[in-house]
């Protein structure tokens, strides 16, 4: 494997620095030659600012009203940023047991936030990204920035949400279709498991009520409604044990369910699973933010780390 690199956006709130804790103990169990926090001015919030009248707030005995003079709110709002980037250096490294072992660099970029994510992550080469589910500034869930970004980004995304816990990735859950991406995210899990000794379980859901749908609208009976159903399980399984070859010599748990597919994802991930790892269909272009509703589903509720993987990996086959 070589060398990765791993960029980290950060708005300096907990939440963030919670998200960087998680990317340096990832870091450590890797050959990571670099983590590079982001810190990203949104320059559409500075504009939104500058719509506020200050000749209005004046008349209306408002205290301070050239503080939204557009000079002002540009100079205030940039100075408030490289503070808070500062301060966010100044505390990850003077903190030992966040920083030791790990080569942290820091960076700031000014526009739009998911834009300029992804052209720091090509700049800087980078080999993943780690984010928060919340958008930068902790207002909404995945469908704002983590969702643009995840749809834009060529290399893997691990979205980490706020109640994420810490923890060394010694089970791993692999969730698949049959598609014929399928064996992406079992290669990933298996390079990830050989480094850490860690177990993968493989995870084929077989949405049941889609396949009654489906056998509903065709005129099947219920008896052949089950049937279907049955080939549906017969099938996964057979997938399961094709793509097993991947994983050799690791301990592996295949298995198959039936029913909604987020729901039966989060269950066995709430088991004992500490990393779940998944193949999404994101293609770039930024102002298109949906991804698929399984993914979104279960990276708005898992309790662990979700990491999103394309094409475009790092691992050795």
């Amino acid at each position: 494997m070589d060398y990765i690199k791993i960029l980290v956006p950060s708005d300096g709130s907990e939440h963030s620095k919670h998200v960087i804790r998680h990317a340096i103990q990832f870091a450590r169990h890797f050959d990571v030659s670099e983590v590079r926090v982001l810190s990203v001015l949104d320059t559409g919030e500075i504009e939104e600012f500058k719509r506020i009248d200050a000749t209005i707030l004046k008349d209306n005995g408002y205290s301070h009203p050239e503080l939204f003079e557009s000079e002002n709110i540009d100079s205030i709002l940039n100075k408030h940023a490289k503070e808070t980037l500062t301060h966010l250096k100044k505390e990850i490294e003077s903190t030992p047991k966040i920083s030791e072992g790990v080569k942290i660099k820091f960076s700031m970029r000014e526009g739009e936030p998911s834009e300029e994510i992804i052209e720091e992550a090509e700049d800087f080469e980078a080999d993943m990204i780690i984010m928060g589910s919340l958008r930068l500034g902790g207002r909404f869930a995945i469908g704002s920035v983590a969702a643009q970004v995840v749809r834009a980004s060529k290399i893997p995304v691990m979205i980490v949400g706020p109640n994420s816990k810490f923890a060394d990735f010694k089970k791993i859950l692999v969730p698949v279709d049959m598609s014929d991406m399928a064996e992406l995210p079992v290669k990933v899990a298996a390079c990830i498991a050989r480094r850490l000794e860690a177990d993968i379980k493989i995870l084929h859901v077989v949405n049941e009520s889609a396949v009654r749908y489906f056998s509903s609208i065709t005129w099947f009976d219920d008896d052949a409604k089950d049937e279907l159903v049955a080939e549906y399980v017969a099938a996964a399984e057979k997938h399961l044990e094709e793509i097993s070859d991947i994983t050799a010599g690791l301990p592996v748990k295949k298995i198959v369910k039936t029913g909604d597919p987020v729901d039966m994802i989060l269950k066995e991930a709430e088991k004992d699973c500490q990393l779940i790892v998944m193949y999404t269909r994101g293609k770039g272009h930024i102002g298109r933010a949906l991804i698929g509703s399984i993914t979104g589903g279960v990276i708005n509720q898992a309790r662990v780390p979700v990491l999103l993987v394309k094409e475009k990996v790092w691992v050795e086959y």
